[in-house]
């Protein structure tokens, strides 16, 4: 507790609430689109391959910080807070218009697609993906100890439409009734979807909202006095390029700053492989071993372990980070186990260990809670360690998020799509099994 007041003494409260809401914007309608999946897997054209088409998405929006980059090397125009100002604003409109459109459909190479609702994802995905190399060295220009304010709003990004998304509900278990169609005297088994406490157009323009206020907060952070008061550079010389795109990799310096090149490159693998699990591979098969233990589950799994990683997040603003090579390499070791073990029940899919019965829920959920709060606690640390390095330490952390993310990406696309390895289930193919 006497570290804590000493840390609540030396900031301003409302600085930190700022960057917090400013972190909010950066990943906030991509995770909100993702916990939508419970209800978007019933109905989209795509099903349970919907959330490895989000993640190709996202992949391909690292457009956004390849232009960024370019940008950064070839023009000597550095006004980046305008750039933040026309993504958060882009975002913000993206969400308010997929609350209108996200059920609008499209047939592409003879196959029914979510246009609209891809499409709009894209646009927000745009700003998830750049806010790697331009949300988080952007806050540089501030004093150190708002960088953890930054990435604990970043982590609410995802808790905060996974806690709106709870209070949501998905109405319980799909069910397999015997139904007649209007106009057909025939009765078949169909899979009845029970209907959420709100709709999901309601949700929307929730996340609209906030990403709105965030918006608004990104304003608050560079005029309001108090928040100006604590930048590291003078007034005069905010605008110089947050990424030091010039500057070399810094592995020993005279600022106070040292890592071996062996640990420097060792931990920017670790944080590739943990976005490689994280941003990718996980989530698109998310669906593949939950749902076949019902969607009281699945939907339990989404939101609580999106909210595991920015809970994970806050112990850096109440310890200190970690720093120890050894914790980051057990870590790491225990995430790749339980990563192993959700793989392993999402290729049993539609008939994986325990289905039926409440201990096989209660794992799979408790599995996925604590998976997600140790990648995001790697995470955290490993970005707040080379915050420290006045050289190019964030560009080349927000480099290694995206690479291991897009590796990822493109590898259980191709296995979900191509390699007939995971398959969906439903409780009429169950129940005509019987």
């Amino acid at each position: 507790m006497t570290n804590l007041s000493h840390k609540l003494s030396n900031r301003k409260l409302i600085v930190d609430g700022l960057a917090v809401m400013f972190g909010i914007g950066a990943w906030i309608g991509v995770n909100g689109i993702y916990v939508q999946l419970p209800l978007f897997v019933q109905s989209a054209p795509e099903k349970w391959e919907l959330p490895t088409y989000m993640v190709m998405l996202v992949q391909i929006a690292n457009l956004g910080p390849i232009l960024y980059t370019l940008y950064a090397k070839y023009s000597s125009w550095s006004r980046d807070h305008y750039i933040i100002y026309g993504l958060l604003g882009t975002a913000t409109v993206a969400i308010y218009a997929m609350s209108l459109t996200y059920k609008l459909t499209s047939t592409i190479f003879d196959t029914d697609h979510s246009t609209a609702l891809l499409g709009l994802m894209y646009l927000t995905a745009v700003v998830g993906c750049t806010s790697s190399v331009l949300f988080i060295p952007y806050m540089r220009n501030y004093r150190e100890i708002y960088l953890v304010s930054y990435l604990v709003g970043e982590g609410l990004s995802g808790f905060l439409p996974s806690t709106i998304a709870l209070i949501q509900g998905v109405g319980g278990n799909s069910e397999c009734r015997n139904v007649t169609q209007p106009g057909d005297t025939e009765v078949k088994l169909r899979e009845i979807h029970p209907e959420p406490r709100f709709s999901t157009e309601i949700f929307f323009v929730i996340l609209g909202t906030i990403l709105l206020l965030s918006f608004i907060s990104f304003v608050g952070l560079n005029k309001l006095p108090s928040a100006r008061g604590e930048r590291v550079k003078p007034p005069g010389c905010m605008e110089t390029l947050p990424t030091e795109t010039t500057a070399p990799p810094s592995y020993k310096t005279t600022a106070g700053w040292s890592m071996s090149k062996q640990m420097y490159i060792y931990l920017l693998t670790i944080m590739g492989i943990v976005c490689f699990l994280d941003h990718s591979t996980l989530p698109s098969i998310q669906s593949y071993a939950c749902l076949p233990y019902g969607n009281v589950a699945y939907h339990l799994t989404v939101t609580l372990s999106s909210m595991a990683s920015p809970l994970s997040m806050c112990l850096g603003f109440i310890w200190n980070p970690p720093k120890s090579e050894r914790l980051f390499t057990i870590l790491t070791a225990v995430i790749l186990v339980i990563s192993s073990f959700v793989m392993y029940l999402a290729v049993e899919s539609p008939t994986p260990p325990l289905q039926g019965t409440w201990a096989g829920e209660l794992l799979v959920v408790v599995l996925w809670i604590v998976l997600k709060g140790l990648l995001g606690f790697v995470k955290m640390g490993i970005t707040t360690l080379f915050r420290r390095d006045p050289g190019r330490g964030l560009y080349y952390t927000g480099v290694a998020t995206q690479v291991g993310s897009l590796v990822g990406a493109v590898t259980i696309f191709t296995l979900i799509k191509y390699g007939n390895i995971f398959q969906t289930y439903s409780p009429c193919t169950a129940l005509s099994a019987h």
